[in-house]
């Protein structure tokens, strides 16, 4: 009777041995993955500290570029001129392709200039119409500053069309350096 309770006791064991060699299997199966994962990690790491030092590069080129770009509107005013023009007309007289000339040739004595040009029309008409005559009255000063005043375009700068009451019939060249 003993040696009958010692059967399925021995069965027991028997299948408890084969099930713990089969987790030591599973285990040295895990060894491997888990070194694997490690070496893994390791490299995540040495990335994730290039990926910053990156960062870090990107942070400073956008501050330094955005301390150049903030120092574009900060500028000195070397020459100013006012152009006027007729009303309803876009065409410069004579006497305003002189002073843009003398003002085209104080900027060649100058390095790191940009022109601002604004056009402008007065309330007379409508908006439409008198946007699109400022525009063409800006498009003038710049053409003629780059075909008879030698400025280069990539020095001028005109930021649109105004309509403004109190500043009639006007374009203002600008240099600043």
């Amino acid at each position: 009777m003993i040696e009958a309770g010692l059967h399925p006791t021995a069965e027991q064991v028997a299948a408890n041995i084969q099930t713990l060699e089969a987790h030591r299997g599973q285990l040295s199966g895990h060894d491997v993955q888990l070194a694997s994962h490690t070496e893994n990690i390791e490299s995540n790491r040495q990335n994730t500290v290039a990926n910053k030092q990156r960062i870090e590069q990107n942070m400073k080129d956008i501050e330094e570029n955005t301390q150049r770009f903030t120092a574009l509107s900060e500028y000195d005013v070397k020459g100013e001129a006012t152009v006027k023009f007729t009303v309803g007309s876009s065409k410069i007289s004579a006497k305003d392709q002189e002073e843009i000339k003398r003002l085209a040739e104080t900027a060649k004595g100058l390095t790191g200039y940009i022109v601002e040009v604004m056009g402008y029309a007065d309330a007379t008409g409508g908006a439409a119409m008198n946007t699109k005559l400022s525009e063409e009255r800006a498009k003038g000063v710049v053409t003629y500053l780059v075909q008879q005043g030698n400025v280069p375009v990539r020095h001028i700068v005109a930021p649109g069309a105004m309509v403004n009451t109190e500043q009639r019939h006007r374009t203002r060249p600008k240099w600043t350096g």
